[in-house]
């Protein structure tokens, strides 16, 4: 657990360095010949499960003074969304690579106790669309990079209590897409695709964590 004044000014560093970051990107659109460069506004809403299983050390009820190692279980599920920039490149003809700045937002409730998190991410994806006609295939490969996650957790009789994400949290979230990309104007597009995310979980711990989301994106062709 950490105090929220720690926790904020974390936040805050991790997130002007990745604003600096996507700013140089989008700065750099004049070094690019015209076509290959394009900005886009994203939304996606997701839907998330995590199942955790771990060994913990405890008292033993039954015996005074003495440890006992249990199996705990965990599984929740959230819902949220994602909100971002994003920069994309056309390198070839039908490829392309995309980067930005992400933010989360999530709420989960169980057994009488909410919570709420939220977490910047930079997406690193390569693109692939087949044909330039005015309603095509698009895919999407790639990686969402994860900062430490704020949360936020409503415990009846006790309060609002904060915790943040350690070194040991996982940062990498290996994601694919597939859906269409929509020409409904000369530089403007629409770009939908179901996506599928899996969070790596961290070393020695036992957990599985998705998502399942649907990214829509209004993209402007420089």
């Amino acid at each position: 657990m950490v105090t929220k004044t720690s926790m904020s000014s974390k936040m805050k560093s991790n997130f002007y360095t990745s604003l600096i970051l996507a700013g140089l990107l989008f700065s750099s659109s004049g070094a690019f010949s015209q076509g290959k460069f394009a900005i886009s506004a994203t939304v996606a809403p997701f839907y998330g499960h995590s199942k955790t299983v771990a060994e913990v050390i405890l008292p033993d009820s039954y015996s005074s003074g003495t440890l006992t190692t249990q199996i705990w279980k965990s599984e929740l599920s959230s819902k949220g969304y994602w909100v971002g920039l994003n920069g994309r490149y056309s390198f070839a003809e039908k490829w392309s690579a995309s980067t930005g700045l992400w933010f989360s937002y999530a709420k989960m409730k169980q057994s009488g106790t909410s919570s709420r998190s939220h977490n910047f991410s930079i997406p690193v994806f390569v693109n692939f669309q087949p044909s330039e006609r005015k309603f095509s295939p698009y895919f999407s490969a790639g990686a969402l990079w994860n900062f430490g996650t704020t949360s936020r957790v409503n415990i009846p009789d006790i309060g609002t209590v904060t915790f943040k994400s350690d070194r040991n949290t996982s940062r990498i979230s290996p994601t694919v897409g597939a859906g269409v990309i929509y020409h409904f104007a000369k530089h403007l597009s629409l770009i939908a695709q179901p996506t599928f995310s899996y969070a790596i979980p961290p070393s020695a711990i036992n957990t599985k964590a998705y998502q399942l989301g649907l990214n829509v994106q209004l993209m402007l062709k420089l």
